[in-house]
């Protein structure tokens, strides 16, 4: 049975090390300095430590409702930012052009609702969505409408389809009705993307699956981990994190980026494109703590994390234990290892 998911996709590389911290003094003796402090960082079990500006997070930890998968991603993947995120978005054969919560969308379809997966802050649909036909994108859901223009009007459109019962009539109504419903949804005055999806959710006009994109995790420069940027972008996730579970009953969170970045800092004071990364999920399903394995900083994969937990594998569960989709449909070719991460 299908459950709501938003993915909340970091584009540009999130530093994981940054983020959650490894046990022990090996991240001090990798990054000296630019290493995130053990000091105030907030603890979430067997020795690991989140940055102090994701206190929302620590809480939800604490409480058992966070899983966090460090050195994950696409074992080999690219360092190019286009192909890591396409490979993520598809977690399939390079032969397919569709993405994972489309096909998701597509094996769970029960008629047609057009406002089944949607994605908030982009006027395109992300290539994670496409496989449906059930999407829509908005960069802002109160800006969500049937603009007017030549006489083209909701009541045109309806009669225009009147006594039509094909499916592209069904689609066109539904659509129409959707947007109808959309359209008196109350959305604060300058919410943020968690606060448009939480109204969207609380409509009741079919959402299963929304999608955020947040640009800007591509930290080559000036990274300010404790007082710059990346802690006050953390702060930002952490808050919309917050928002999506508090906000929209039952939700699962899945956090993803299209890698990692490399251990040692380069000479700007950031961190270049690396391989292995960190995936979240967060909400009263989760079975909270550090999953999959932990290769350390000991053993580097040229100089990044090694990829050592495969990410179709935690989409492959999601999308058995949240969407209610077979794994081989939403990740095919995916191991058949399970991490354990939904109690």
């Amino acid at each position: 049975m299908s459950t709501p998911l938003v993915v909340v996709f970091l584009r540009g590389g999130l530093d994981g090390l940054s983020l959650l911290r490894p046990p022990g003094d090996e991240l001090d003796r990798a990054r000296g300095a630019a290493a995130l402090p053990a000091s105030g960082a907030l603890p979430v079990g067997d020795g690991w430590s989140l940055h102090p500006s994701a206190s929302r997070l620590a809480a939800r930890a604490a409480a058992g409702r966070v899983a966090f998968v460090p050195a994950s991603g696409l074992p080999g993947a690219s360092r190019s930012h286009f192909d890591a995120q396409a490979a993520v978005e598809r977690c399939a054969p390079t032969t397919e052009s569709t993405g994972f919560l489309g096909r998701a969308l597509a094996a769970g379809a029960v008629g047609s609702s057009p406002f089944r997966g949607v994605a908030v802050g982009q006027p395109q649909t992300p290539a994670l969505l496409r496989g449906s036909t059930d999407v829509i994108a908005a960069t802002n859901l109160s800006q969500f409408r049937l603009r007017p223009g030549a006489g083209v009007n909701a009541a045109s459109m309806a009669a225009l389809w009147s006594g039509d019962r094909g499916p592209l009539a069904s689609s066109a109504t539904g659509a129409l009705t959707a947007l109808g419903r959309v359209a008196g949804i109350q959305v604060p005055a300058g919410a943020d993307e968690g606060e448009q999806l939480v109204a969207l959710f609380a409509a009741g006009v079919g959402a299963e699956v929304g999608v955020i994109n947040v640009g800007g995790w591509d930290h080559h420069n000036q990274i300010g981990v404790t007082g710059g940027t990346f802690a006050r972008m953390i702060g930002e996730l952490d808050r919309t994190v917050e928002t999506l579970v508090a906000g929209i009953p039952g939700v699962t969170v899945l956090v993803l980026s299209e890698f990692g970045r490399r251990v040692a800092a380069n000479d700007s004071a950031g961190f270049d494109h690396g391989r292995g990364g960190l995936a979240l999920l967060v909400g009263d399903r989760v079975r909270g703590g550090v999953a999959g394995d932990w290769p350390g900083l000991g053993d580097l994969d040229a100089g990044d994390v090694r990829t050592v937990n495969d990410v179709r594998c935690v989409v492959a569960e999601v999308g058995e234990r949240v969407l209610g989709v077979d794994a081989g449909r939403v990740a095919p070719g995916a191991p058949g290892t399970r991490l354990g991460l939904f109690a």
